[in-house]
């Protein structure tokens, strides 16, 4: 992480330049990604700087 530019290694994933990349989400949950890197989801989220959009969206009306 650099200032508030994040590089993922991508190569393996086969992700070419102009593709969506979902770092978390449905597919990916924190809890897992947290796993996988050894740390706890907590550290995550509060790793997201406060620049970067967010959007919240609630399932239903």
């Amino acid at each position: 992480v650099c200032m508030d530019m994040t590089m993922i290694d991508v190569t393996a994933a086969s992700a070419s330049e102009g593709d969506e990349v979902i770092i978390f989400g449905p597919e990916l949950s924190i809890t897992e990604l947290s796993q996988r890197i050894g740390t706890i989801p907590y550290e995550i989220l509060t790793g997201v700087s406060e620049r970067v959009k967010r959007v919240f969206f609630k399932e239903g009306n």
